[in-house]
């Protein structure tokens, strides 16, 4: 079974201190996971935005001309002022799209899982024209000595996808874009498999058909090509509006267990499976028969996004202990621990 923590949401907004008078914390949530040095390591994305100001419209973005410094953007409120605002994540001004928010990664660490340190400053923030707007989603793959971020870098431009690693969770080496706008939910299989290194990844469409997970293959982890169609959304109602890829495919003596969102009626978010073959990934043999979380509870519900689970960072224990930490109503972490036997159960073979 799955079973949620008593602790949940285990992070807050409250819990996570900034030092700037003019910012607040809209959200922490959708955090990348790992284990390093004997503890649990969480990049949380928090979304700041600006303190409110009667008479006035403030967006927070990433100021170039400072060493990418979070500077205030303002217009006073006017007729003539043309403001069309449906999201809780962006505003349109004057025909001009911005994000309501800028997010940044925080590093929580902890020895149980549930009680999580959090840095008093962000180690992982905009510094590249592509995350003018904010980077967001990371998820962390362990290759060798290296822990691999993949992440969307948002701006001006639209979003995409970047790619940084460290070995210390202290400082990191930007590697650049791995797949262009728009394209997000890229996540590498950990190790080659028939000598190449393989990803998810999530492009979107505008014009005909539904987001869906292509495959990619790699020989670096920089140079991504051999793009397959891998998996589309369901007809049913956790699944017909789009799908992506969750956080890294765990191996198991059966295949590769895959985690995925999905976005469904009434915009309602599940998070999914799907089992592959152990050499032969873009091989999908069993697929969950219904999601395996879905919103249940006040902090699932509600937030600055209602009705989201999302999942980006998971940790295999064992076969008995898996920690799932998913992004709750794009407000808080929360966390939920479940076996491989009864992620097994959950699948049909197809």
């Amino acid at each position: 079974m799955i079973v949620r923590s008593k602790s949940n949401p285990i992070i807050k907004p409250e819990d996570v201190l900034i030092d700037n008078d003019e910012l607040e914390v809209f959200g922490v949530f959708n955090p990348g996971a790992t284990k390093f040095n004997d503890e649990i390591i969480l990049l949380l994305r928090v979304a700041l935005k600006a303190k409110s100001e009667i008479g006035w419209i403030k967006i927070p973005v990433a100021d170039k001309t400072d060493t990418f410094k979070i500077k205030i953007l303002k217009w006073k409120k006017s007729k003539s002022l043309k403001v069309l605002k449906k999201d809780a994540r962006f505003i349109d001004i004057n025909n001009n799209r911005y994000l309501t928010s800028i997010s940044l990664f925080y590093l929580a660490r902890s020895e149980d899982g549930i009680h999580f340190k959090i840095s008093r400053t962000p180690v992982f923030t905009p510094s590249a024209d592509y995350e003018i707007y904010g980077v967001e989603d990371p998820r962390i793959i362990n290759i060798g000595e290296k822990y691999y971020i993949t992440y969307t870098a948002v701006s001006e431009n639209g979003f995409c996808t970047g790619l940084a690693s460290t070995e210390d969770f202290k400082e990191f080496e930007r590697l650049g874009i791995i797949f262009p706008p728009e394209n997000k939910d890229v996540v590498f299989f950990p190790e080659r498999i028939n000598g190449k290194y393989f990803s998810l990844h999530r492009p979107t469409v505008s014009f005909i058909g539904k987001p869906s997970i292509w495959l990619a293959q790699s020989d670096d982890l920089i140079h991504w090509g051999e793009h397959r169609l891998f998996l589309t959304p369901t007809n049913n109602k956790w699944e017909r509006n789009k799908i992506g890829a969750g956080p890294q495919p765990l191996l198991t003596d059966k295949g590769w267990l895959i985690f995925y969102h999905s976005s469904g009626d009434n915009q309602i978010y599940s998070m999914n499976l799907i089992l592959t073959e152990k050499n032969n990934p873009q091989n999908i043999i069993d697929k969950s028969t219904k999601p395996i979380i879905t919103p249940r509870y006040k902090y699932e519900k509600v937030g600055v996004v209602p009705n989201v689970v999302f999942c980006n960072g998971w940790i295999a224990n064992d076969y008995e202990k898996i920690l799932i930490y998913y992004g709750a109503a794009d407000k808080y972490v929360a966390l939920a621990e479940t076996s491989l036997d009864f992620l097994f159960s959950s699948l049909k073979t197809l």
